[in-house]
């Protein structure tokens, strides 16, 4: 955490923060669509143009899916393709759905996720089928890179949310678990905490 740990917001990552990820899932299920094994890297080849321009929201998810059938030469249904890329998105433990229920009582809420429409999509219905309440209840404003058109760990996507929300980078916390988008954030002067196997987001003292 940075030297002040005097907030009033907390600034979450989504992916590995909130929500388990199990990204050999959607490997598994694309290798099972037919998909070249060589094709399937993770990350290098999920940071291909194909995936960063569907997660800054420049093309649709039609597009999207037409993008990576011609990317991997393999035909599939839509609905094949979508349930295969969410197979990533494993579980929201209900211990967490509780804590950011708590939290909001006392802090402003705010999430910024490098993410998809699909993703998002199912991560919602997950939350409010776990939590019992929709993310609008808990979550001041959610900033998703494919709505906003900014990627971390880029400042401008920070620099997007200080501004659009209305609160000041030294007055909040951000968890991530790529450490990458932490040194972002913390040279912009937030207070930040890097989420990590041995930290979980419910392992993190949130005292004022």
């Amino acid at each position: 955490m940075g030297n002040n740990t005097s907030f009033k917001n907390i600034l979450f990552d989504l992916g590995g923060v909130i929500l388990d990820l199990n990204v050999n899932g959607t490997l598994e299920s694309f290798l099972n669509l037919g998909f070249p094994r060589e094709l399937l890297n993770y990350p290098e080849n999920f940071y291909t143009d194909i995936f960063y321009n569907y997660e800054t929201g420049k093309v649709t998810t039609a597009e999207f899916r037409d993008s990576v059938r011609e990317f991997a030469g393999v035909e599939f249904s839509d609905g094949e393709f979508d349930e295969a890329w969410c197979a990533m998105l494993d579980r929201v433990p209900k211990k967490r759905t509780l804590l950011l229920q708590s939290l909001a009582r006392d802090y402003d809420l705010f999430m910024l996720s490098n993410t998809s429409e699909l993703h998002i999509e199912k991560f919602s219905k997950m939350f409010a089928d776990v939590a019992g309440v929709t993310l609008d209840e808990v979550f001041t404003q959610c900033f998703y890179s494919h709505e906003i058109g900014l990627h971390k760990p880029d400042e401008a996507a920070f620099e997007y949310v200080l501004k659009t929300a209305g609160i000041k980078a030294n007055e909040t916390l951000f968890l991530d678990d790529n450490i990458h988008n932490v040194k972002s954030a913390q040279s912009l002067g937030f207070n930040v905490i890097h989420i990590s196997e041995n930290l979980k987001m419910e392992d993190v003292g949130y005292n004022r």
